[in-house]
């Protein structure tokens, strides 16, 4: 980030400072605090991850980024968390390279902030206002770009909207970041806000996820697919019904997250090209709404190709009548009457993930039908995790 943080007694003993150099200003404290500052100085002003363990950086080059796989090796890194900003709206060989990264290190995640950049035009064709997330990595298929949400779960004007420059969902999860105390050093604390506070948090709350998996799961670690996929279907949906290029995939739901990883509400395959796999599941009674989501861990794109997904699979979920149900998608045409229209269903051929939710599901057995529609660079692995919003299992 910014250089050296603190000192601070939030960050005792969880703390390595060995790859930064001088100290530029507060932005990386008020970042290090919201992911993992533990509340040692006031209980009321702790992280989201108060356990971990952070490796510090200057920002320069993206080293964290770039260092990653062999700290994920060497350190047990398992997620980065970057709030800058590094362009805007265009998928260039950064994005391909961040990809490439966590296509072949699987337990990675990274984070990043969306960009406080709400009211630009990006050259996307539909005006300012649409299409400027802030460049770079945080354009990737494979990571998680936040948007920025206010205590009443409004999107603050300055959080950057989506679609990607190919029309991909973007951002892909919103979290508070508005007027987000924490820390300032040395022993004090601060406000900070935009999609810098926004990231953090969900950097924090990813660290947790892995801890409850590890927990679960005789220590082993979870893979960043995972994780990712538990995130985006539990989410709470806000602004338009289903997925849009605003909000994403919604407001981050810790609890309903982590419930994903303890109840196991997930499998796992690969899947090759032409080839159909199916799953089932059994809904119980009182759902208020099912959700299913598959996710997949993409090849890098080209950034010189209209499309940057490589390997798509395609998703239908069929209730026990034997009606099928296609996933949402969006209209990404560049003006902004499309951009701003609700999700229809259909097929997606856009997106490295896809959403199917039935609201008041009857009781009983349903059939998830995946289809490796273009698996050029195969197999593809995948996760399809699933929610029974509203049961007597799943609060």
């Amino acid at each position: 980030d910014d250089g050296p943080v603190g000192p601070h007694i939030d960050y005792q003993g969880r703390i390595d400072q060995s790859n930064t150099t001088a100290n530029n200003g507060t932005h990386g404290d008020m970042t290090t605090g919201i992911l993992m500052g533990a509340g040692n100085l006031n209980p009321t002003i702790a992280g989201m991850g108060t356990g971990t363990f952070i490796y510090i950086y200057d920002i320069n080059g993206y080293n964290h980024v770039l260092n990653s796989p062999t700290t994920n090796t060497t350190l047990g890194v398992m997620v980065t968390s970057t709030s800058y900003s590094q362009g805007c709206n265009d998928y260039t060989t950064d994005t391909q390279t961040g990809d490439q990264i966590l296509h072949d290190n699987p337990t990675l995640l990274h984070v990043y902030s969306a960009g406080n950049n709400g009211g630009a035009d990006c050259g996307y064709g539909a005006g300012a206002g649409w299409a400027n997330v802030t460049g770079g990595y945080k354009q990737g298929k494979n990571v998680i770009a936040c948007g920025n949400l206010n205590y009443l779960d409004a999107l603050e004007a300055s959080s950057s909207r989506g679609p990607s420059s190919d029309g991909r969902v973007k951002p892909d999860i919103c979290a508070n970041g508005a007027g987000q105390l924490s820390t300032d050093g040395p022993n004090d604390y601060q406000v900070g806000g935009g999609t810098s506070a926004a990231c953090p948090g969900i950097a924090g709350i990813v660290t947790q996820l892995h801890h409850a998996y590890r927990e679960l799961n005789g220590g082993a670690n979870a893979e960043g697919a995972l994780i990712k996929a538990s995130l985006l279907n539990t989410a709470d949906d806000l602004g338009n019904a289903g997925p849009d290029f605003k909000f994403g995939w919604g407001r981050v739901n810790a609890f309903r997250a982590v419930t994903t990883l303890e109840d196991v509400r997930y499998v796992t395959d690969e899947i090759s090209q032409g080839a159909t796999i199916n799953h089932t599941i059994t809904v119980p009674a009182n759902t208020q709404q099912l959700r299913v989501m598959v996710l997949w861990t993409d090849v890098e794109g080209d950034p010189l190709a209209a499309k940057s997904l490589v390997n798509d699979i395609n998703m239908i979920v069929t209730d026990p009548s034997s009606t099928s149900w296609n996933p949402w998608i969006l209209d990404p045409s560049p003006n902004a009457t499309s951009l701003n229209l609700p999700a229809v269903r259909g097929v997606d051929d856009l997106n490295n993930m896809e959403q199917v939710t039935l609201d008041s599901p009857v009781a009983g057995t349903y059939t998830i039908s995946l289809n490796g529609f273009a698996i050029p660079q195969g197999p593809q692995k995948y996760y399809v995790v699933y929610e029974f919003v509203g049961s007597e299992i799943n609060v």
